[in-house]
């Protein structure tokens, strides 16, 4: 493996801004390396004359051996775009849950958006190290890093456009993303617009069965009895019909006799109220992303990105409804006596939102000899704007001058509109200095020290609930050290039949404005008895107050969300409230984790892994669950029913649950493996570039996590909620005890195909239906995805449009499969219609990309 000195090529001079970093930098008590002892050193004049600089990871990972090492071929099998992309799925292979240490041609980066929109074209290799491995560079104990290198000469214009439907019809999705790439040496600029819409996917286009009207509302009108709505009309009616009449439609004429309502007696017009709720909503989506890295000085880096964002998003909650009242005094009535006529609103009663945010980040990385600092710099500004439709009246008498069979009473129902604001800034300072302290016989103590520093604003307003406005101000400081220990080196000769053994530990203290002061700390191992073997553990406590945007987002009340009631076992249409909850406590986690690698067939490149995680959270934060049984008896005055005993309101604003324990392992196997093709261009015996035969490369990935226990207490005093046995906390059923994930990909000569699967079993939700305790059982479920492309210019490379182009297909739920829900009886609430469960359903995608 080749290691360059990523100074390569650069200026040498610049001693005014080496000179400011450095009184920038004085509070470091030790200088940071050399940027070439960072990469492992120059090798020589002859190196520096090579025009790729191969930066895997700094020299402090040396030692460490990949769990993923892609190169092009294999970058290629994944076929996405970007490099964001490209670091999503390989995560999603690794069930990974947090935020990785991303590295780039040896620096290290602050956030994936510094690097995220690049294309996959100009990436040369990307690594996956262990969890763990991130601690030498001052990360977290149960952190990986994922090492980037560039290739050394790149100046490209990307242009997608993709186009998806979903095959059951009525809804489809396109995206767009052009971005302008120069990458030159250590120099790189990138700029990415991406644009994405999706249309809106009625209930009526899934053939959702509607739950029954309280009165029979429609858009020509029906008239009932008044005030007994449920009662006769009227007995002159019933006499004309022959039958007690207690509904019949409004006949469309201008003066209608009673006679012309015997017409249509017993006989209700009808509305699909289905046509005006969405079950998605149709949303659009621009972000624009800039950015700039380059070496300023030989042991100085610099990365700057700006990003803007905006998305717009419309749900449909169906039509307002009323019930005006006809008096027999009113000239236009044919009646006797009161009457009412229900009628739908034309307009659908819609819910809006614009989410605009701005991000600036700036990262500057300084090395010198054995030590490095980054600095960080970021402000970001967010802003969200919903307008939410209600109806403030539902009818009432109508004035005897009005004639409701030619005039549009309808337009009177009155309809109010609520604007929620909120708007949050935050700036953040932070230092991170890492190197060695002290050399042991196994090896240098790495010690990192870090400054954080803070200031937050968020103002939120609402006309929906005055009283819930907030002004919210914090600033949170804190500083942080850590050190990683080696025990044992088989390297340095040092106790080397034990293997690679090194300790970590590390400590945070962190003060907040309004929540005081927290203390943190973790500590780990990381051993390699055999290179084959690689094996880590951590413990981490962590104190952690809540989010400004769930103490102070504005309240917001949507009228007609249909949610299933686990008390009754109905589904009905009720005003959910959700916004910030000021009154929330912080949260403290202990997680234990081990995981280990065994690489079982080198030329394979075939290992497995497993890791086992423990996570006991406190007074964790959660939004409230509309569909709990166990949510409901714990939290009644959140749950508002009417007389009758129907659910009428939900608050889901969030809430703190007493405690949550889960024991989990996820475990499988992976194998990365070229089976066939010429040598690479350059080697001795390598065909010519137009003959050679091109590999062809296999990857196979298989998971499986179980979960052991997944226990909920969400107030002392109570039952603890068992979510793997019936005991779920929201609609979306209990825990899940097993699921399966496995990928295959086979690429050849710029033609590729990945396949993914995931099985998810059985799981149940402890429900009462029709009065009984009863418990609803959710199938298991077995989806297949599958990704073809092809790189027309290798394919066809005589034809000159073909060069950069590439066409992809994607078919995402192949076999369309839904999950089944059912109670004892056999019998699916309506909340649980598989149009509910996957509304879209199979998609189809086609996607044309062209490198110029």
């Amino acid at each position: 493996m080749r290691v360059l000195e990523s100074g390569t090529g650069e200026p040498q001079g610049r001693h005014l801004t080496r000179a400011f970093v450095a009184l920038l930098l004085a509070s470091a008590p030790i200088p940071v390396r050399a940027a070439g002892a960072a990469a492992g050193g120059a090798q020589g004049a002859s190196d520096q004359s090579q025009r790729d600089i191969i930066i895997i990871a700094p020299r402090i990972f040396h030692d460490i051996r990949p769990q993923r090492d892609l190169d092009p071929e294999a970058i290629e099998s994944y076929g996405v775009s970007t490099v964001d992309e490209l670091v999503g799925e390989v995560q999603t292979e690794l069930g990974e849950d947090g935020d990785p240490v991303i590295f780039v041609n040896g620096q290290r980066l602050n956030d994936l958006n510094q690097i995220g929109a690049l294309p996959i074209e100009a990436v040369r290799r990307l690594q996956v190290l262990p969890r763990g491995s991130a601690v030498r560079a001052g990360g977290g104990s149960g952190q990986r890093v994922i090492s980037i290198t560039l290739k050394r000469d790149v100046r490209s214009a990307t242009v997608t456009a993709a186009h998806k439907i979903a095959t059951e019809g009525h809804w489809n999705g396109e995206r767009g993303e052009t971005i302008l790439t120069r990458v030159h040496g250590l120099t790189r600029a990138n700029v990415a617009l991406r644009v994405r819409d999706e249309t809106a996917l009625l209930e009526s286009q899934r053939d959702i069965v509607q739950p029954a009207a309280t009165l029979p509302y429609a858009f020509g009108g029906n008239v009932i009895g008044y005030p007994d709505t449920a009662g006769e009309i009227d007995p002159g009616l019933s006499a004309l019909a022959g039958e007690p009449v207690t509904v019949a439609a409004i006949p469309a004429t201008a003066n209608p006799a009673l006679a012309d309502f015997a017409a249509n007696a017993n006989n209700a017009a009808v509305t699909d109220i289905g046509q005006f709720r969405t079950l998605r909503p149709k949303t659009r989506n621009y972000d624009l992303n800039g950015s700039f890295a380059t070496r300023l000085a030989p042991w100085l880096t610099a990365n700057a990105t700006v990003e803007l964002s905006r998305g717009v998003t419309r749900y449909e909650r169906g039509l307002p409804v009323a019930l005006f009242v006809l008096s027999p005094s009113n000239p236009a009535s044919p009646f006797s006596n009161s009457v009412g006529l229900a009628y739908y609103g034309k307009r659908p009663l819609t819910f809006r939102t614009r989410k605009d945010s701005g991000d600036a980040n700036l990262t500057i990385d300084a090395e010198w000899g054995s030590w490095s600092a980054n600095l960080n710099a970021r402000h970001t500004d967010y802003r969200d704007i919903s307008r939410s439709d209600r109806q403030t009246q539902f009818g009432g008498a109508l004035a005897d001058s009005v004639n409701p069979f030619t005039a549009d009473i309808t337009s009177m129902i009155p309809i109010g509109s609520d604007l929620a604001r909120s708007r949050s800034i935050s700036n953040l300072a932070q230092l991170l200095v890492t190197g060695p302290i002290v050399t042991l016989p196994a090896g240098d103590i790495q010690t990192t020290f870090e400054g954080h520093a803070a200031w937050n604003h968020l103002r939120s307003s609402s006309t929906f609930a005055s009283f819930n406005n907030a002004d919210i101000r914090r600033s949170d400081q804190s500083i942080r050290g850590q050190v990683n220990v080696p025990l044992t080196s088989r390297a340095k000769n040092f106790l080397g039949a034990i293997g690679d053994l090194s300790a970590n530990a590390e400590y945070t203290r962190v003060h907040t404005s309004d929540a005081g002061t927290f203390s943190n700390h973790s500590v780990g191992l990381i051993w390699d008895p055999r290179p084959a073997f690689h094996l880590e553990g951590e413990l981490r406590q962590t104190g952690l107050p809540p989010a400004l945007s769930v103490l102070g987002d504005p309240t917001i009340i949507a009228p007609g969300v249909r949610i299933f009631d686990p008390l009754t076992g109905q589904t009905v249409d009720v005003t959910e409230i959700f916004g910030g909850n000021r009154n929330l406590r912080p949260e403290t986690d202990k997680i234990r984790r081990v995981s280990a690698i065994l690489r079982l067939v080198p030329r394979l490149n075939l290992q497995a892994n497993a890791e086992y995680t423990d996570i006991d959270r406190r007074r964790f934060i959660s939004s409230l669950p509309a569909a709990s049984l166990s949510v409901m008896l714990a939290f009644p005055d959140r749950f508002i029913r009417n007389s009758e005993g129907v659910l009428t309101t939900v608050d889901l604003r969030p809430v703190n649950f007493d405690s949550n324990r889960q024991k989990r392992l996820r475990w499988g196997f992976s194998l990365n493996r070229k089976l066939g093709g010429g040598p690479p261009p350059g080697t001795p015996g390598a065909a010519a570039p137009a003959s050679r035969r091109p590999n062809t490369y296999l990857q196979l990935t298989a998971n499986h996590t179980i979960v052991f226990s997944d226990q909920i207490l969400i107030r002392p005093g109570l039952p603890a909620v068992d979510l793997l046995k019936g005991g779920a906390i929201g609609i979306a059923s209990g825990r899940v005890r097993h699921q399966l994930d496995s990928t295959a990909a086979m690429t050849s000569g710029g033609v590729g195909v990945r396949a993914g699967m995931t099985w998810r079993g059985k799981s149940s939700l402890i429900s009462r239906i029709n009065g009984t305790t009863d418990s609803l059982r959710f199938s298991s479920l077995l989806t297949f995805n599958v990704r073809a492309f092809a790189d027309a210019g290798r394919v066809i490379p005589q034809a000159k449009w073909a060069k950069g182009f590439r066409l992809a297909l994607e078919a995402v739920n192949i076999t369309n499969a839904h999950q089944k829900v059912r109670d004892s009886l056999g019998n699916t609430p309506l909340q649980y219609q598989p149009g509910y469960r996957d509304p879209i359903g199979r998609t189809i995608e086609i996607e044309l990309r062209k490198v110029f």
